[in-house]
């Protein structure tokens, strides 16, 4: 549609609208759009390796009115630009199960052998844009266009995570409460092996610092009961029974203050990793709004020939620098960690940061070719400047793409009869984006689309527009690291996949 001489060259071939007759022109349609999105991860530890989302977006309208007087025509539109609709993770995403799924591996040492949780993720975005501009007609061959669109943006996402239990020996336990649990164990435990090695000091005053528990029960200093006590202490903080059999009471008791200062710093140890835990762990929600707005600018040129049946349109639309505002209501931004040195905690979303969301500049070329009077074809280009845009690099600088993003379009129209107009089209998108911008909010994928449609003319002034398309995407897979620790690495993989299907009506008018 790029070279479009009907009403929606508004939005896509401005530029053209000279080629109207004089008077209003309208256009008002709708789509409803319908979308899934699957992402597949093969990390161990998850209880699930498929995530499926869907969108449904009934409503995507567009609005189109031109005025066209001699060579001047002025236009405006309404219509959204990106984003449309919302999707729903009834079971979340892998982003933010992964962690809760690496407590097993974490806490496989205090008997822990997998992890129970309910988390729901959904997201909506749109971005509208209100469009305004001047056509202007040079000569019977050449137009031109100047306006400029204004974008409003707004990003939401909303979902839980509650009822996290990891299971354990004695059943399922909240992570904090049970790791805390075994940390009172140990507490106890150093109490303990501290009250042995006192208890050993009277048998060391006593003359019996050398002999060992064998010797001392035999010699009446302490009891057969006494005896398997201490060694059953001493075989449960590890030592081996033949160590046992040879070791003084000296040296039994020094084993017991070291299994003492252990069983302490194991505690201590545990009772952070435990309020840790029962931060990230606890039942939260999310409730976060992104909102932003820009202007873009925009130029056009239409070149027609060969007595109209050739005709060429040009659009240009400059970058929009934008950036989105987080606002977070009642700190409800996911929290994702905690800083273990000041206790503070850590959210996905912060309330008052930005977020780029810069729109690329994009040039659109587009030819429409009457072959013969009942059939036309046309052609479409559009390269979106990627790389130009704030988000094109991460935080350090790297680059997330590797090459602008390409629209490639082929279109036939025939007109049946002299009301009946059938259409089918073909369009082919490449994304550039690398693996380091994808993720499981946002992802980009390359897509072939089938469309088709029909117009009736009812009258000289309406014409009714009926259309649909399906979308089909290239899945594409990713070798992903995890690090459970400094010294454990897992290697997964995880695929990003889409499926969209459409359907359009509309009313296009000429007064």
């Amino acid at each position: 549609r790029n070279a479009s001489t009907d009403i929606d060259a508004v939005f896509y071939n401005p530029a053209g609208l000279t080629k109207f007759g004089d008077g209003f022109h309208f256009s008002i349609n709708n789509q409803s759009i319908w979308q899934t999105q699957t992402i597949e991860n093969t990390f161990p530890y998850l209880n699930n390796s498929s995530y499926e989302g869907t969108i449904s977006a009934p409503v995507f309208p567009g609005v189109y009115a031109a005025w066209k007087k001699g060579k001047v025509a002025v236009s405006v539109g309404f219509n959204p630009v990106g984003g449309g609709g919302g999707a729903t993770f009834d079971k979340g995403v892998p982003l933010m199960e992964v962690p809760f799924s690496s407590l097993v591996p974490a806490l496989s040492p205090l008997g822990v052998s997998g992890y129970n949780m309910d988390m729901k993720f959904q997201g909506s975005s749109i971005y509208w844009g209100i469009q305004a501009g001047l056509s202007y007609e040079i000569n019977e061959n050449i137009s031109v266009f100047a306006g400029a669109r204004y974008i409003i943006a707004k990003n939401t996402y909303e979902g839980y995570i509650k009822n996290v239990t990891v299971t354990t020996p004695s059943g399922d336990a909240a992570p904090g409460a049970y790791v805390q649990g075994v940390s009172d164990q140990a507490a106890g435990g150093a109490v303990m092996a501290t009250g042995a090695a006192d208890g050993m000091q009277p048998i060391i005053d006593g003359g019996g610092g050398a002999f060992t528990l064998a010797q001392l029960e035999g010699a009446g200093m302490i009891t057969a009961a006494q005896r398997a006590q201490l060694e059953g202490g001493l075989v449960a903080a590890g030592v081996p029974q033949e160590q046992i059999d040879a070791m003084n009471a000296g040296q039994v008791q020094g084993a017991y203050y070291q299994a003492s200062t252990e069983l302490t710093a194991t505690s201590q140890y545990l009772a952070g990793q435990a309020a840790y835990l029962s931060v990230i762990t606890a039942d939260q929600e999310a409730d976060v709004v992104q909102k932003g707005n820009a202007i873009t600018p925009i130029l056009g040129v239409n070149v027609s020939l060969m007595e109209d049946k050739l005709n060429f349109g040009i659009k240009y639309e400059f970058q929009t620098n934008m950036d989105l505002t987080n606002e977070v209501n009642d700190n409800k931004g996911f929290v994702m960690g905690m800083d273990p040195a000041t206790g503070e905690k850590e959210y996905m979303f912060v309330d008052g940061d930005k977020v780029n969301a810069d729109i690329p500049a994009m040039l659109s070329i587009g030819a429409q070719y009457e072959i013969i009077d009942p059939l036309r074809v046309q052609l479409g280009l559009i390269t979106y400047f990627d790389k130009g845009a704030g988000w094109a690099k991460d935080d350090a600088g790297l680059s997330l793409i590797d090459k602008n993003f390409m629209e490639y379009g082929l279109g036939l129209e025939y007109d049946i009869t002299e009301k009946l107009l059938a259409s089918a089209g073909l369009l082919l998108t490449r994304t550039g984006v690398n693996q380091a911008y994808q993720s499981n909010l946002s992802f980009s994928l390359s897509t072939n689309t089938f469309g088709g449609g029909f117009a009736y003319k009812i009258n000289d002034k309406f014409t009714a527009q009926l259309g649909a398309y399906y979308v089909t995407y290239l899945e594409q897979t990713y070798n992903e690291t995890y690090a459970l620790d400094a010294e454990n690495i897992v290697n997964y993989t995880e695929t990003f996949d889409k499926e969209t299907f459409g359907l359009s009506i509309g009313i296009d008018i000429s007064l």
